[in-house]
């Protein structure tokens, strides 16, 4: 899998898993509102969630994608929390889904998680893992 064909796998499948920790609890969620932007994989988020509590302490998380035949990919690295409004109008430009769930893209409620990946792998159906390298 490369690059090109990582993003049109997240499209078709169109929601992951997200896991986070705050060095104790661990969560993990489905999310959507995902675009890639240069080599990093934004999200949005409410701010006052357990997901950026964590990541305000844990600066880290992993995606997991799911098809249903079970081929899945898994991105992690390392996390910041953005709260710039050309960032957050940007991501909100992009996925016009978060339309539906926010309705003031200024808000100081919605923020975006920034991933940069360093470790990216798909699981093909026979249980091997390759790596995806990430332009």
């Amino acid at each position: 899998m490369d690059f090109t064909e990582l993003k049109a796998f997240i499209i078709q499948v169109q929601w992951g898993y997200l896991a986070t920790t705050d060095g104790q609890v661990v969560g993990v969620r489905p999310m959507a509102g995902l675009a890639w932007n240069n080599n990093q994989l934004w999200c949005a988020s409410a701010a006052k969630t357990d997901k950026i509590t964590q990541l305000k302490k844990v600066p880290h998380a992993e995606y997991c994608f799911c098809n249903p035949t079970g081929r899945h990919l898994r991105i992690a690295g390392p996390c910041t929390i953005s709260t710039n409004n050309t960032e957050k109008l940007w991501l909100y430009k992009v996925v016009p889904a978060l339309k539906e769930h926010i309705s003031d893209p200024t808000s100081s409620d919605y923020v975006v998680i920034k991933m940069t990946p360093d470790n990216v792998r798909v699981m093909e159906t026979d249980f091997t893992y390759s790596r995806v390298e990430i332009p």
